[in-house]
Formats: structure tokens, sequence, C-alpha cells
């Protein structure tokens, strides 16, 4: 990872996101992608993103469902479902980032799912996801909205220093 970008993206250290616990990154990634999903409420393909979100959210808190379930989230095999279909179908190319967001944070739980059931063979999108993820992820954030750097800064801050482990916790935080 290059430690100018990341730096440059969320004014914090590199070696602050290495030492964080897989856990606070899934509710990262988790916590801003529900920061913005609500942005795309009047769109087709809300419900598929609510979803997603919301398996992404069930796997960090209880390991289930399977990888392979949560990359049917993605690409179910057809040209018409998962996520990477629907945000290519969307028309409104400001929901692009929106929808980059939140593969990038379904990918990443998607990673973790993977490794915990020791899987040998990922499927080649996901095979990809590396700590890198995170520097794509936040510029795709930060191209939604300029002030989004704030809310990087002011979250991961209360990540790395707070008790936080659940989708309650970080509802918590959003709504104080």
């Amino acid at each position: 990872m290059k430690e100018w970008e990341y730096t440059e993206l969320t004014g914090c250290k590199v070696n602050d996101w290495s030492i964080l616990p897989i856990n606070k990154k899934i509710i990262f990634y988790l916590g801003l992608s529900e920061f913005i999903v609500q942005s795309l409420s009047d769109n087709n393909f809300f419900e598929d993103a609510r979803n997603a979100l919301d398996i992404c959210w069930k796997w960090l808190e209880t390991k289930i469902p399977a990888g392979d379930e949560i990359y049917g989230l993605l690409d179910d095999g057809t040209e018409f479902g998962g996520l990477f279909i629907k945000m290519q179908m969307d028309e409104y190319e400001e929901n692009e980032a929106k929808w980059d967001c939140i593969v990038d944070a379904v990918s990443f739980v998607n990673k973790q799912a993977y490794i915990l059931e020791g899987a040998r063979y990922l499927p080649a999108p996901i095979e990809n996801v590396d700590e890198d993820l995170i520097i794509h992820f936040l510029d795709r954030f930060h191209s939604i909205n300029p002030e989004n750097k704030n809310i990087v800064a002011d979250f991961f801050g209360y990540i790395l220093n707070t008790d936080i482990y659940t989708k309650e916790d970080m509802v918590t935080y959003f709504n104080k």
C-alpha cells in the first residue's frame, strides 16, 4: 500500500489500517457503505444493495452465510442478477461511485468469509481483493462528496479507539 496515497485519502497512517483487526475493517467498509446506500433508495436496485449489506452484517456477527452465498450476491451466474450486473445496469452516472463502494465492501466481506472457511479456490474477482482495496474504496467514497473526507477521518478514529463490534454500534455512531 502506498503510504502517501492512503494518508491523503484518510488523514491516517497506513500503520493504523494495518493494525486494525479484520472485524473493525469490515465495520469500516460496511459503515461507510450504510452512509451512502440510502442515497440509492429511489433506485430500481436499491433492495439488492440493501440486502447485500444486511447479509454482510449478518456474516460479521454470526459468520453465516458461507462465502459462496455471499459471492452469489455479487454474481449470481446470470446476466440479470448480482451486484456486478446491477451496478452496470444503473442508468445514472452519479451512482457509479456509490455502487463501487458497496461492491468493494461486499467483496471485502466475501474474501474474509472464504478465508475463514479455508477455501482453496476463490472466484477471480474475490481473489484480487487485498489490503489495497481500501484505497479504491476511499477514492470512490470521496468522489461522491468531498465532505466525505471528514466523515472518513472521524469514523476511522472512532473505530480505531472504541469498542465497536456490531451494526448497532455503527448506527449509534452515525446517529450521534
